[in-house]
């Protein structure tokens, strides 16, 4: 029993993992960075007109890209919670932004080590962020792309002196930045002293970073699916509405492939081994993975299937199944097996709209036909003996 309860337990913190502590550590990062770039002292701009001396116009410009990278970073954090694959590929570009940051200004503190050990991270469970959302694609890479324009504008305006011919007004650094980000380069404006030069050199490196990201979270996925059904078209076959998902191995999940089949139930059976295969009725297809992690069961079409059956012979993995295909479908029905009763109402609390316990009716089974009593007509068929 205690057993069982652990297995629960471990199902339910496994459903957090590891979008929770991952997210929270980018949050904590950002915030920390945000704080630290407040710390500086506070520059007018007001005493932008003649611009600044050259020390406290770096200074003003190294508190201001800590204010915006920690900013940017509390919201990619809070997109890394839902596990969105477009607030992981920001992290990561955030991330490794901020530790540069920190790196020239030569700040040996938390706010490097955080976001380093957090990009370390990241890259090592990039795999389980996969979520995709048109909206949250268009809410990060807007976010971001403006971030860069006023990092970029405030930046030039502050390094005026050190280009040619000077800048001194907002309008003047918006359109530089805007042509140096766009790698258009009209050469109009120029920089001319070291620190102007290196800052345009970051403001290239970043803005194309950006862009890259950009491109890849909102155009790669479309550009993606259409060479898949391009050079691809067997895939076409993968995608089913209104099915079933039979999760597990084991016998019961057998006898349940079997029936189905009978029955002429289209369905998808996610098996830890074996061989992906399609019969040729198109009526079942398998598909070899762990049916715990997410990117299988959308690869099953957990999104546009009726009902997920999870059959495998360990409640804990059962009980994840449950919880991970209701995170990803809230409105998708889940018929949970039970391995023993202990475990029938942990797995009602991980979300399943029915639990069966066969081991359990089977002992009651077993016990009335040693009691001599009849079963059920409909279950005779798999009894062959004369009565005790």
């Amino acid at each position: 029993m205690r057993q069982g309860k652990g297995k629960a337990l471990l199902g339910s913190l496994r459903s957090l993992w590891p979008q929770v502590p991952l997210g929270s550590a980018v949050i904590v990062a950002g915030v920390l960075n945000v704080i630290d770039g407040q710390s500086y002292p506070a520059i007018a701009l007001s005493g932008l007109e003649p611009l600044l001396e050259l020390d406290s116009s770096l200074w003003a410009l190294g508190s201001g890209s800590e204010v915006f990278l920690g900013g940017l970073l509390v919201l990619v954090g809070l997109g890394l919670l839902w596990r969105l694959s477009v607030a992981w590929s920001f992290a990561v570009l955030l991330m490794a932004i901020t530790v540069l940051v920190n790196v020239l200004q030569e700040k040996w503190q938390t706010t490097l080590f955080l976001p380093g050990a957090m990009l370390v991270a990241a890259w090592a469970f990039r795999k389980r962020f996969d979520r995709r959302a048109a909206g949250a694609n268009f809410l990060f890479s807007a976010a971001t792309l403006g971030t860069v324009v006023a990092y970029g504008s405030f930046g030039t305006l502050l390094l005026g002196r050190g280009f040619h011919p000077k800048i001194s007004d907002l309008a003047s650094a918006f359109y530089f930045t805007i042509v140096t980000i766009s790698t258009v380069g009209y050469g109009d404006i120029s920089p001319v002293t070291f620190e102007s030069r290196l800052f345009v050199v970051s403001l290239i490196v970043v803005g194309l970073s950006i862009f890259a990201t950009i491109t890849a979270s909102i155009v790669g996925p479309a550009l993606s699916g259409e060479l898949v059904r391009m050079f691809r078209p067997e895939e076409k076959k993968m995608s089913r509405k209104n099915h079933v998902i039979l999760a597990g191995d084991g016998p019961l999940s057998r006898d349940a492939a079997e029936e189905l089949v009978t029955k002429g139930i289209p369905f998808t059976h996610i098996m830890d081994k074996g061989e992906e295969q399609e019969d040729d009725s198109k009526m079942n297809l398998v598909i070899v993975g762990n049916a715990c992690e997410e990117s299988i069961l959308t690869r099953a079409g957990v999104k546009d299937a009726r009902l997920v059956i999870a059959a495998k012979e360990d409640d804990g993995e059962n009980a994840f199944i449950a919880l991970v295909s209701k995170d990803i479908n809230p409105d998708i029905s889940v018929l949970a097996v039970a391995n023993s009763r202990a475990a029938i109402p942990r797995l009602k609390l991980a979300r399943a709209d029915m639990v069966f316990a066969p081991n359990a009716i089977g002992g009651r089974i077993l016990v009335d036909l040693a009691s001599g009593k009849s079963i059920e007509e409909s279950n005779q068929e798999f009894v062959d003996s004369t009565p005790i």
